[in-house]
């Protein structure tokens, strides 16, 4: 049975408001409103993640690791930027009973 997070990524990948992977979420112009990553991500990529968490202003997400590519049916992609503000609070509210994620604030965990 599919969770409440893997049905909303997929209205995300099905809508086109997704960017994968942590460069392109930094690249993105505008409208960013939940950045969700794999604990395992490199350093230079956590890197993009912040600056893109501080230009958007937005939540971030670590999760464990292989869980975020397990969701999206997508093995190698470690991070991504949910550009859909209803979604990304759906999915936000959905995360609360998903103990694989947790809240990043930055810089290490």
């Amino acid at each position: 049975m599919k969770s409440k997070v893997e049905t909303y990524l997929g209205f995300c990948i099905r809508a086109r408001k997704i960017a994968f992977g942590a460069e392109e979420a930094e690249k993105q112009k505008k409208d960013v409103f939940l950045l969700l990553f794999d604990e395992t991500l490199g350093k230079s990529s956590r890197k993009c993640i912040d600056k893109a968490k501080e230009k958007f202003s937005c939540l971030a997400f670590a999760c464990a690791s292989g869980a975020l590519s397990e969701l999206l049916h997508r093995p190698a992609v470690k991070a991504v930027a949910i550009k859909d503000k209803n979604l990304a609070t759906a999915i936000v509210s959905a995360l609360e009973s998903e103990p694989q994620f947790k809240l990043y604030s930055g810089g290490t965990d």
